[in-house]
């Protein structure tokens, strides 16, 4: 039978250049460290990345038992790895550190020592990866002897440079992705200084009734089990700025995914609600531990596997909980500084006899009753009027259109506002003679062509100061002026304001409408 060569060109390093940065890149090196001191049994693991601008090097250092000498082809190999899938650690692909440090730089030296023994040193380039069609990679055994379980990586040649915010964008990368191994004992540092673990737990608020709540369960994934923890609740300050609102997902105590706002996780209309200032608050954190091939990454460990089974599992329940708290961010708006940021001490509530793919909806809490909006408090505090008086129900909407232009960010929001007011007061005239005073149509056909006429008629029957009068033609001619004219008049929000007073109330006499609700 026919055989086929599948060796893979070493050309496929270069291949993955583009899909890391820095703190991606670092990332991996660092995950490798942790993984090792893991199966190591090691607690006091140390992670030191130095990096010079000056010389355009990174070295990274860890204490975390070193590779046996029989192992260090499994740090070049693609797809090799000493991770079983079966293993709960971070990376278990066999792909990451070897793209990582080939992202990183032109020129790879690896020291490493397992235990008490000897030092051994691998070295790799651009020409072993262009040029030597050989997979085979020579290594050194060190006289000098570095300290015992340490690996130490050497970058030269860096393929971008390395600048001061590059550093500043690290070492909060880095102070995210690993906090709660920070937490645990973990030691990394940036140039020798110890980095600080940043977390996402601890910005609750716990205004009564709206307490974060904590779902924990076990999730069954064929012979094997998922331990998961969905924590969701309000957040002390507007997340918007920062983009610290939504879900965040940690596998095996590694941040995963930082502040989703996108459908994967439902922030679409009809579910959520599409990413906006009025839900910021919401935050809901997933915390999963289990073997590595039960965790929803992809393989730069940077992001979501949406097509996962465990995110598919667990994918409703992220959503539910989430709107929840997004509902009540959102009714709570504009009493934010009242109802929600003073309360900073409390307990998470812990739900943890539910199944947590179906949690019930009595477990979520319940947004506030909303006040409704002016336009829906006018339209019912009208509604027998205009169900009487069709004639008026024009007349209302006109108001509220004008009231919603006026609340838009548009330029010449009060231009339009100007010619629906006005219009509305000399439909409304109209109206008001034909429908409410019954004028007969040989009187009405005479004054209807004018307005000033038709305005005299109507102010016959209703009182109106000369003040009034007065500001009422002021602003028909400045309607006229934007109409007819070819210079456009200032329409100013207080015009608007003021016009909008006398039209209200010109239709509450006419025909009783109230907008005062």
């Amino acid at each position: 039978m026919p055989i086929l060569d599948v060796t893979p060109e070493k050309r496929l390093y270069l291949s993955v250049i583009s899909e890391y940065d820095l703190p991606k890149a670092i990332c991996e090196l660092v995950d490798n460290a942790l993984d090792y001191a893991k199966k190591h049994n090691k607690s006091n693991v140390e992670v030191k990345i130095d990096i010079e601008e000056a010389r355009q090097t990174i070295r990274l250092e860890d204490n975390a038992g070193g590779v046996p000498k029989d192992d260090l082809g499994l740090l070049f190999s693609p797809g090799r790895t000493t991770n079983e899938l079966s293993d709960n650690v971070i990376g278990y692909f066999g792909v990451g550190a070897k793209r990582a440090v080939v992202a990183l730089g032109a020129d790879v030296t690896v020291k490493t020592r397992f235990g008490r023994k000897e030092t051994c040193k691998v070295h790799f380039d651009d020409e072993w990866i262009n040029e030597d069609p050989d997979w085979k990679l020579h290594y050194d055994i060190l006289p000098k002897n570095i300290e015992t379980g340490t690996t130490i990586i050497e970058v030269f040649k860096l393929r971008s440079p390395v600048s001061s915010e590059d550093l500043k964008r690290l070492r909060l990368h880095i102070s995210e992705v690993y906090a709660l191994f920070l937490v645990g004992g973990a030691v990394i540092k940036l140039n020798g200084k110890p980095i600080a673990p940043v977390e996402f737990t601890n910005s609750w608020t716990y205004a009564k009734g709206y307490e974060p709540k904590l779902f924990s369960d076990t999730i069954a994934m064929d012979d094997r089990d998922i331990d998961v923890e969905i924590i969701s609740g309000l957040i002390d300050h507007p997340g918007d700025p920062d983009d610290s609102y939504g879900v965040f997902v940690y596998c095996n105590d590694r941040l995963i995914a930082r502040g989703l706002t996108d459908f994967s996780v439902g922030f679409e209309s009809g579910k959520i609600g599409n990413p906006h200032y009025n839900i910021s608050l919401a935050r809901t954190i997933v915390n999963l531990k289990g073997e590595s091939r039960d965790m929803p990454w992809n393989a730069s460990k940077s992001g979501i596997d949406t097509k996962h089974p465990t995110f598919q599992r667990l994918r409703s329940a992220i959503i539910n909980v989430t709107s929840s708290y997004a509902k009540i961010s959102r009714a709570l708006q504009g009493k934010w500084d009242e109802d929600v940021f003073p309360f900073k001490e409390g307990e998470v509530n812990i739900e943890s006899e539910i199944e947590i793919e179906n949690i019930p909806r009595n477990l979520l809490p319940t947004p506030p009753a909303s006040k409704p909006r002016w336009a829906q408090r006018v339209v019912k505090a009208n509604y027998r009027i205009v169900s009487k008086k069709m004639w008026t129900e024009g007349l209302l909407d006109s108001i509220i259109a004008a009231d919603a232009i006026s609340k838009m960010h548009l330029k010449q929001k009060n231009r339009m506002a100007l010619i629906i007011l006005d219009s509305t007061l000399e439909i409304a005239y109209k109206e008001y003679l034909v429908n409410e005073k019954n004028i007969g149509l040989q009187k009405f056909s005479s004054i209807s062509k004018n307005r000033a006429d038709v305005q005299k008629e109507v102010f016959s029957h209703i009182t109106v100061s000369t003040t009034v009068e007065q500001q009422i033609n002021h602003y028909y001619r400045l309607r006229n002026d934007l109409i007819h004219q070819r210079a456009t008049p200032n329409v100013s929000d207080s015009d608007i304001e003021k016009y909008r007073e006398i039209v209200e109330d010109l239709l509450k006499k006419m025909f009783g409408l109230r907008f005062s609700v």
